[in-house]
């Protein structure tokens, strides 16, 4: 019986935080004036806090409040609050002690939701590739790699984008770990697929020529055994569709 209470009251209680959170995030999504630093950085400690529950609708409804919070930035200085929010996002699996690869789900799904910006961009690029080749979960590998592309696109618009994160991307895109290769392949791929006239400016031709031998070896190495390929063909579909799409129109690469 006194186990069915405290299991009944554990419930409840897990019911009533979720609620208000809920009730939290609703309201910060009507709310318009900035935050104040001090009242971001406090909410901010209870996000991560809650992002590491075991309940699944406690880090879903931590990030939803996240991605609230982080548009009362002061009007003067739209991305003051993303720069905050970086390094508190990034040190827990940096520094492996993060609840687990459902925790990390949710951190790097936080770092998803902020806008490209100086002080905001790098540090996130900067951290992933460190982070990326020693994630072992797939679904944390995909969630921080689909985060990055913009990322790199205003970095290359910038030209604040470092020599040696263009070759460590080439490096990793041919990773003896089929997820980490994925991650990087795709990174790049969506770089020239999705983001529009990338190869108009010279970091971005830079950038491709970068990569475009690491593509030709992921072509290379799914067309010489499509079938058995490690990572499946995923990564060949990707270089092909770089090497003959947007890199075969720019007439730069022939």
């Amino acid at each position: 019986m006194l186990l069915f209470v405290c299991t009944s009251l554990t419930f409840l209680i897990e019911s009533s935080l979720m609620l208000f959170r809920l009730a939290v995030t609703h309201f910060f999504l009507a709310y318009k004036l900035p935050l104040a630093v001090d009242s971001f950085q406090r909410l901010l400690g209870q996000i991560i806090s809650s992002s590491k529950s075991s309940n699944p609708l406690v880090r879903s409804n931590s990030t939803n409040l996240f991605k609230a919070l982080i548009s009362h930035n002061d009007p003067t200085d739209p991305h003051s609050l993303s720069r905050l929010a970086v390094p508190e996002l990034i040190n827990l699996p940096k520094s492996g002690k993060s609840a687990g690869p459902d925790h990390r789900v949710a951190l790097y799904s936080m770092l998803a939701a902020l806008t490209p910006a100086q002080g905001v961009s790098l540090p996130i690029l900067q951290a992933a590739i460190i982070l990326l080749p020693k994630e072992p979960h797939e679904n944390a590998i995909s969630v921080l790699a689909a985060a990055l592309p913009p990322h790199v696109v205003f970095l290359l618009r910038d030209a604040s984008l470092p020599p040696d994160v263009i070759q460590f991307i080439a490096k990793e895109m041919t990773n003896s770990k089929p997820a980490v290769r994925k991650a990087f392949v795709g990174l790049a791929g969506s770089v020239f697929l999705d983001m529009e006239g990338i190869l108009d400016s010279e970091n971005g031709t830079i950038f491709a020529k970068g990569l475009v031998p690491a593509f030709e070896t992921c072509l290379k190495t799914v067309a010489s055994n499509p079938l058995n390929s490690s990572g499946g063909p995923y990564e060949g579909y990707v270089a092909l569709a770089v090497l003959l799409g947007p890199l075969a129109r720019s007439g730069r690469f022939g």
